[in-house]
């Protein structure tokens, strides 16, 4: 008899709000300039957010698919590889091939993968060189967790950052030459997103998984300050609605529902902190109460800086979300 895993058990929605000052949340492919639509609307891709998850779980010790080996850029193929041969497991296909994947790497289980593999030379025991191509079942595999796009929640500037580096160009120079950044003034950023159970099914997605995503989303923002451009970030809001098992609903895109509302008499460009704006989830609170048959629970946490215009229910409960479990801790 083969084993019963046991996913997800219910629809869980999701909003996520954090903040960046003075840095470049997500630069773009030609100059590293904050991504920006034909609006004025600044933008985080759903890859970026992933990188943060992905980078904090790993420093907590999971493996990660989408990863490098020992500091090299590697294709998928070579990571799959690399990973069966430190593991010493045999050259797996089809459906035990998938699964071997699942178990292991938890982005796989979130995120889902193409694993489109290529061709790759691997040594047998003996020592001799082979080619070995997977051939995995299924081909596609559907990640349970979706993001939207992130979006600046409200007019932001772009600033050139520029500063000197204590090196000069050349042997031939006594001073230090120019360097400089692209990035926002400041930015309240959101996203959202839905953890479905049908695809956790298949992506073998649990219920641990997903208080593990929203921890690593909390976490990896704030980690991510490692990098120069990336040192302002900080987690402000994160809500998950958590539905009733057997429910098909969900609202979708809940930073629509989030509003701004000035405290000072700045204009929104020139805002540096949230101590400029006050939060209004009035339109988010009536819509869940709408929908309250179908969910089970409303889970939160909030930066302390965060100021609301009206209390939060108090039929929605506090996430812990300081507290990482043994399991996850470093070793």
């Amino acid at each position: 008899m083969s084993e019963q895993i046991k996913t997800l058990s219910g629809r869980r929605e999701f909003l996520f709000l954090y903040d960046i000052k003075m840095g470049n949340p997500n630069g773009d492919p030609d100059e590293n300039r904050p991504r920006v639509l034909p609006d004025g609307t600044y933008y985080v891709t759903d890859v970026r957010l992933k990188r943060f998850s992905r980078d904090f779980l790993k420093s907590r010790d999971y493996e990660i698919l989408v990863d490098n080996i020992e500091g090299r850029t590697t294709n998928l193929t070579g990571r799959v590889v690399h990973y069966l041969a430190e593991n010493k497991k045999d050259k797996l296909e089809g459906k035990e091939l998938v699964k071997i994947l699942l178990d292991a790497f938890i982005d796989a289980r979130l995120f889902g993968s193409s694993l489109a593999f290529k061709a790759e030379k691997i040594k047998d025991e003996k020592g001799k060189e082979q080619t070995w191509e997977p051939k995995p079942v299924p081909k596609t595999l559907t990640g349970a967790v979706q993001f939207n796009m992130g979006e600046v929640l409200h007019q932001a500037e772009s600033v050139d950052i520029i500063g000197t580096s204590v090196f000069a160009s050349d042997d031939t120079k006594s001073q230090g030459t120019f360097t400089y950044y692209y990035g926002l003034r400041y930015a309240l950023i959101g996203f959202s997103g839905v953890a479905n159970e049908h695809s956790a099914e298949l992506s073998h997605l649990s219920d641990e998984d997903y208080e593990l995503l929203l921890k690593s989303l909390w976490h990896g923002i704030r980690s991510a300050g490692n990098t120069r451009t990336k040192v302002g970030q900080i987690p402000r809001l994160i809500l998950s609605i958590d539905y009733q098992p057997g429910e098909e609903f969900q609202f979708g895109r809940l930073h629509d529902y989030v509003k701004l509302l000035a405290r000072t008499e700045k204009e929104e460009k020139e805002w540096a902190s949230p101590g400029d704006y006050q939060l209004d989830l009035s339109k988010l609170v009536t819509r869940i109460n709408e929908q309250d048959d179908r969910i089970a629970v409303v889970r939160y946490a909030i930066s302390k800086d965060m100021e609301l215009t009206e209390p939060l229910p108090n039929n929605w409960e506090e996430l812990a979300i300081e507290d990482l479990p043994k399991d996850v801790e470093a070793k």
